[in-house]
């Protein structure tokens, strides 16, 4: 039987998948999913904060669905790590807030992009003190560093 609480030593993923796919099976969901002959695609598209994106749900031959969700930064997908540069952020986030018209957003993004923009080399000199602290195992003066260097950014 399948478990969900990671005691399934020695299961590959795939046997784990195949044990879930026959449990579903032996549910009534033919109200909700329908299995047919082919994979299906179903594709949504969005924008938020952090960009467009891109949801793909696929739905197998047995009904299971499978969501991956791809968002997009200035065209190109965007990785899990933050963005190297934060102020081309701050100003796509801007364009967005006056497209959408909410000018209290817009004015707020405004005076972080003067900030930033002011800060910038302090900024820079301050990451790389924070770098050396996080590589030497410094964590006070790295917490203190990332506090300022938040301060300096908002």
């Amino acid at each position: 039987m399948f478990n969900l609480f990671g005691r399934n030593h020695g299961k590959s993923l795939k046997e784990m998948m195949q044990e879930l796919d026959e449990m579903m099976e032996s549910l009534n969901w033919e109200e909700t999913t329908k299995p047919s002959d082919e994979i299906t695609e179903k594709t949504e598209k969005g924008s938020d904060d952090n960009g467009d994106w891109i949801k793909t749900t696929y739905i197998s031959p047995s009904g299971v669905r499978y969501s991956m969700t791809t968002t997009y930064y200035d065209g190109t997908p965007k990785s899990f790590n933050k963005p190297k540069n934060e102020l081309s952020v701050l100003k796509r986030q801007l364009e967005k807030a006056v497209e959408e018209q909410d000018f209290e957003k817009a004015v707020e993004l405004r005076d972080k992009i003067k900030n930033f923009e002011t800060n910038k080399q302090e900024i820079e000199k301050l990451e790389t003190e924070l770098k050396t602290a996080v590589d030497s195992q410094d964590f006070e003066t790295a917490i203190k560093i990332r506090d300022q260097i938040k301060k300096m950014k908002s």
